[in-house]
């Protein structure tokens, strides 16, 4: 299994992704698959627990008057792509990628609790599709 590189700098949605904003319940890398949190939040997922495999998307930027461009802080606001081309990561063409086990990781490979969030499309841009595979 090998972790998908992200280009922090380099992501960012493109024609057709569909970008919700939302506040970060906690430390949050720009290209972390993250999950809604009971907070109404988002964190980091992860697949080694239901909960955290249940990604709704990738974020893709931090809100304009964020302290970093490549993280948000907790409570800070930041942009996730539901849906659609993001760029920025180094993928293999027609290759699924999914929630990993380390939280914010996406991988080749499915983690304790199977969740697919993209495909590759080319050598740098994931589309971003979250779906259920095995969650049991």
């Amino acid at each position: 299994m090998a972790d998908l590189t992200v280009t922090a700098a380099d992501v960012r949605p493109l024609p057709g992704c569909v970008v919700r904003r939302f506040t970060a319940g906690g430390a949050i890398d720009v290209g972390a698959p993250v999950v809604l949190s009971a907070a109404k939040t988002v964190v980091e997922a992860d697949a080694s627990t239901l909960a955290g495999a249940t990604a709704i998307g990738v974020m893709v930027a931090t809100a304009p008057n964020a302290a970093s461009t490549t993280a948000a802080a907790s409570g800070e606001e930041c942009d996730v792509a539901l849906f659609g081309p993001v760029a920025g990561f180094a993928c293999t063409y027609n290759t699924i990628y999914y929630v990993d086990d380390d939280a914010g990781v996406i991988a080749d490979a499915a983690g304790t609790k199977s969740f697919i969030i993209g495909i590759g499309l080319d050598t740098e841009t994931l589309l971003v599709r979250p779906q259920f595979v095995a969650l049991s």
